[in-house]
């Protein structure tokens, strides 16, 4: 039976002064009947001993739980109206500035070739963002009602605490007591004894899904990567029907690149880092091999290729594979500018536009950042990686042409004013280019 000054203070001015009665684990109140389960018909271990502390406190926390439960079921007794305010601002009151993208408005000259698409003249621009609009900046504060409906609760709250490493055994216990009990009713009934209640407050630990070779199934995930390549140009030829006849580079036969000696026909791609994880999805996976610094690997120049219309994701739309045509980004004479001519099938299918809508990337510009299919080579830098796919993760790539004898290339950020990005290595061969960010898809 609970104590008067108990059922005053819990029902009184809300029902009225009406009388509560406890029937073994029954509260009536309020012309109702509503559960009302007591601590000591839920130990789950022993009561006395070390374990017996875990087992009375997890008890007190079923008890709560579950008059808590019922003491909802009630309906609410008031409510509570609070005010709060948050800031406000119009106007520009924040600038970003980034490089120009596609959904940036070009104000720079621009010119169409055969094609017809119009291509950016010169180097790419900056474009500058202003939030959360323009014209003067007015900042204040916006004022409003919070409005929380109030439950009866029981008394008292439990002043205990339950760890995890307690909650192991108690666990295992209300699981074989909730499969025995199920196995002897034909219909569950409230109020019985007999059925365990869920320790929900106690911590469990983290199920383990063990994986036998995360290598027998699996995927590259590279960081940022640079390819290093030999001039190519094609002479006589039209940039829309691409028919000219390719003319290899003649004069240098290896370049000097910070401080590595890279030497022609094999082309190269630097990595800032590399590694490889489980194709898992369902549940968490596990890493193939280990962790890869400052990746170098020299490939044959026509085995590469190019990936178009691709996307990385958990579930990434998969691209179509072209070779890489160098030819593409030898400098060409526009005007009074000098810039590759990338062809607008490529440009399309490249990192910098989105997919699916065909009003985006509606412009040329130089901001072209090809996917790079992860050449066969990249399987030899871990014993690991022999059957990974090369597909599903890849890697935009800077392109760096081999033109000069001696070549350094450092990590610079774009200007922005709102840029978070990742470190290079010192040492590291790549520039700046989209990270994988997401460890473990």
């Amino acid at each position: 039976m609970l104590s008067n000054l108990f059922l005053t203070i819990l029902f009184g001015l809300a029902a009225g002064q009406e009388e509560a009665t406890t029937s073994d684990q029954w509260l009536i109140t309020l012309n109702t009947s509503i559960f009302w389960p007591t601590a000591t018909n839920y130990y789950y271990g022993p009561t006395t001993g070390p374990e017996a502390s875990a087992v009375s406190c997890n008890a007190e926390w079923v008890e709560y739980a579950g008059r808590s439960e019922g003491l909802w079921s009630l309906g609410p007794t008031a409510t509570s109206i609070s005010l709060g305010s948050y800031a406000t601002s119009e106007g520009a009151c924040r600038t970003s500035v980034s490089p120009e993208a596609w959904s940036d408005t070009h104000t720079g000259p621009l010119t169409t070739l055969c094609d017809g698409i119009p291509r950016a003249l010169g180097p790419r621009e900056t474009a500058t963002q202003y939030y959360p609009g323009t014209g003067p900046c007015i900042t204040g504060y916006t004022t409003y009602t919070n409005t929380e409906t109030l439950y009866r609760e029981p008394s008292p709250v439990p002043d205990c605490a339950l760890e995890t490493s307690d909650c192991i055994p108690i666990w295992q216990t209300y699981s074989s007591l909730s499969s025995s009990w199920e196995d002897s009713i034909i219909t569950s009934m409230p109020g019985d004894t007999n059925s365990p209640i869920r320790p929900a407050d106690c911590p469990q630990t983290n199920r383990e899904y063990p994986e036998a070779n995360p290598c027998s199934n699996c995927h590259f995930l590279p960081a940022s990567a640079t390819l290093f390549y030999w001039p190519i140009s094609t002479a006589d030829g039209d940039l829309c029907l691409q028919n000219g006849t390719t003319v290899p580079a003649s004069g240098l036969s290896t370049a000097i690149v910070n401080g590595a000696t890279f030497t022609s026909p094999s082309i190269y791609v630097s990595f800032t880092s590399i590694y490889a994880w489980s194709n898992r999805r369902g549940h968490a996976g596990f890493q193939c091999g280990v962790d890869h610094s400052d990746v170098v690997i020299s490939v044959n120049p026509e085995t590469i290729s190019s990936v178009r219309n691709h996307r990385n994701a958990k579930y990434p739309t998969i691209g179509t594979a072209y070779p890489f045509n160098f030819a593409e980004f030898t400098p060409q004479e526009v005007g009074n500018y000098t810039q590759s001519l990338i062809p607008w099938p490529q440009f399309r299918g490249g990192q910098q536009c989105p997919l699916g809508d065909s009003n985006t990337c509606s412009i040329i510009r130089d901001d072209y950042s090809p996917w790079l299919l992860l050449p066969e080579e990249i399987r030899g830098v871990d014993p690991g990686w022999t059957v990974c796919d090369n597909d599903w993760y890849i890697p935009p790539v800077t392109m760096v042409a081999l033109d000069r004898e001696t070549i350094t290339v450092t990590s610079t950020p774009e200007p922005t004013a709102e840029l978070f990005a990742a470190a290079v290595a010192k040492n590291a061969l790549a520039a700046s280019t989209p990270q994988a960010t997401t460890r473990g898809w």
